[in-house]
């Protein structure tokens, strides 16, 4: 009864919030769980019959689980995913109730959630999924995650208690020492032809865990991800199951890279349409929880090779006869990977928009900011316009970086104006928002693109 009583109440609440306009795709997992707190146990234990799979980490979660749903499309297997990006109890509840009957029964076979680091602890023992994926574990909204080792710790605990298949970065040396044995995969890159960053302070787990001294690296790709080992050699990188053995070219467009699966000694080619070692990463993290899910590598790669980019992470938007490239930056390693993969190689030719928000979604705390290595790209020569609420603090960055040409328009709106009335803005525009900036930014474009498509067909139907 308390059940759907619950079921019934969420199912209100999101028709009140859609009247009322504010949207909010957690509020009715939110009343569902307060109404019913061992709701999320319920809807879980006897659904989805081929298991569930949760992806976590700081960076790539909402990117791998797309790829994962594409892979999961491409071999036929119904699945639900909380493709809104609400990852933690109450998302994860909005979006079973948006799947289920009125018994609370689903039809689907799987299901792919994004949980939230700090939600791994509370979610995974409810739901006991079959595989657990961790992409990486980097500072993120300190405020709020505190720090990794308290993250590790928690994982660690989680993963002891439960049944569960663990598929693991092994190039992250904090990730990796999560291992549970002959339950985990481990995915990883062992060969590097790409930019790197010189101005990198984003490496936050090189020490042993047990011995606390440094690491050695034989190669480091960015922050702490790379070869490494300890120095009595006790701690070495673990070998991939799934890697890449040949980077045979990276561009602003995509990656050309050979892969093997160990599993079924072979080595097969994959032209990734999305750019970026961090992108790479992500695939593999697919291709690992697709092996472990014993899919046929053929499928896994044909999906891949049609992967386009995840909401606001590369997402190529058209707005007044210019194209705006989303690249999400909410933390030190993400805007580095922006810089790494676009705005060191040259020619430097694009003009930026950089908002930073410090909204509780973005984490109040903007100190992370002097952590980018925005020295690296001292010398860009095209236009640079800051905005979000917190423009002034990223305008300050950039003056100690060396980078003096820039504009500061707090006004979202505005900005972009200013930007689409400037002659000298060249075809393609890169934005660099935080979370809730990215939100903001994507409802204006995509708003004004429908309205730009609205206006072309009424053209058509006078002609």
């Amino acid at each position: 009864m308390k059940r759907r009583i619950a079921i019934y109440s969420a199912k209100l609440a999101k028709i009140a919030s859609k009247l009322s306009g504010k949207g909010g795709t957690a509020l009715p997992g939110l009343v569902a769980d307060r109404i019913d707190p061992d709701l999320l146990r319920k809807l879980t234990k006897d659904n989805f019959p081929k298991g569930i799979v949760v992806v976590t980490g700081t960076n790539g979660k909402t990117t791998v689980s797309s790829m994962l749903s594409g892979i999961l499309n491409t071999n036929n297997i119904s699945h639900l995913r909380n493709s809104a990006g609400s990852n933690m109890k109450r998302g994860i509840i909005s979006t079973l109730l948006e799947d289920i009957d009125k018994n609370g029964n689903s039809s689907k076979e799987m299901a792919i959630f994004e949980v939230d680091e700090a939600y791994v602890p509370i979610v995974c023992p409810i739901i006991k999924p079959k595989i657990i994926l961790v992409t990486n574990l980097f500072r993120d909204q300190l405020d709020r995650y505190g720090e990794l080792d308290k993250i590790a710790d928690s994982f660690k605990q989680t993963f002891d208690g439960l049944d569960a298949d663990i598929v693991l970065n092994a190039d992250d040396p904090l990730v990796s020492s999560l291992s549970q044995d002959n339950k985990t995969t481990f995915f990883g890159i062992s060969d590097y032809i790409g930019e790197k960053i010189v101005h990198d302070h984003t490496a936050d787990s090189v020490f042993d865990i047990k011995s606390g001294e440094k690491l050695q690296y034989i190669q480091r790709y960015y922050g702490h991800i790379g070869i490494y080992r300890s120095k009595n050699g006790q701690v070495v990188r673990p070998k991939p199951q799934v890697e890449v053995v040949k980077m045979n070219n990276l561009t602003k467009e995509f990656s050309d890279i050979d892969v093997k699966i160990t599993t079924e000694d072979k080595k097969m080619n994959l032209r990734l349409p999305i750019p970026g070692v961090y992108n790479i990463y992500n695939a593999l993290a697919s291709i690992a929880v697709a092996d472990s899910l014993s899919l046929p590598s053929k499928k896994t790669l044909q999906s891949l090779l049609n992967t386009s980019a995840a909401f606001g992470r590369a997402e190529d938007i058209r707005y007044r006869n210019l194209n705006f490239k989303l690249l999400l930056v909410k933390n030190p390693t993400g805007f580095n990977q922006v810089i790494q993969t676009f705005l060191k190689p040259k020619p430097q030719n694009n003009t930026l928009l950089i908002v930073i928000n410090d909204k509780i979604a973005d984490g109040r705390d903007v100190s992370w900011l002097w952590d980018v290595a925005i020295e690296d790209i001292s010398s860009y020569s095209s236009n640079i316009v800051c905005s979000g609420t917190r423009a002034y603090d990223m305008a300050l960055r950039l003056k100690y970086a060396g980078i003096n040409s820039y504009k500061i328009e707090i006004d979202i709106s505005k900005a972009l104006d200013l930007i689409c009335n400037n002659k000298n803005t060249k075809n393609e525009v890169y934005v660099l928002p935080t979370y809730t900036a990215m939100l903001e930014l994507r409802t204006k474009l995509t708003n004004q693109s429908n309205l730009n498509n609205l206006s072309t067909l009424e053209k058509v139907k006078k002609s």
